[in-house]
């Protein structure tokens, strides 16, 4: 498994938790939970502050092999914690700061190691 790459993860990052269960109500009023997985699954929307060189390497990351997983380590301070994530989408540029610098959006889904 390849490591994420190691750019610095900017302010307005989101980590949201998945909702690991379903709930229907059957005709007769029953509530009914079914469990979607068995690990606790989480959505990663990352911003980063990137050269036109690191966001096509970005993309050819995802481009090589959009399903592989990687090893992303969303927090650095002790312990560091760990998740295994796949790409949800392509790496896209939401914002041209101008100088060859861009902000870019990385969409992962994942779970902790």
């Amino acid at each position: 498994m390849a490591a994420y790459p190691s750019h610095a993860i900017l302010l307005g990052s989101t980590q949201k938790p998945e909702k690991g269960w379903r709930d229907t109500t059957s005709s007769s009023g029953t509530l009914h939970s079914r469990q979607l997985h068995g690990k606790s699954y989480w959505q990663f929307d990352l911003l980063h502050n990137l050269s036109g060189t690191e966001y096509e390497a970005l993309v050819a990351v995802h481009d090589a092999a959009p399903r592989t997983t990687h090893t992303l380590t969303y927090r650095t301070e002790s312990p560091a914690i760990t998740y295994t994530v796949t790409f949800t989408a392509r790496p896209e540029i939401v914002r041209n700061h101008g100088g060859g610098r861009y902000d870019v959006r990385a969409k992962l889904r994942g779970f902790k190691d």
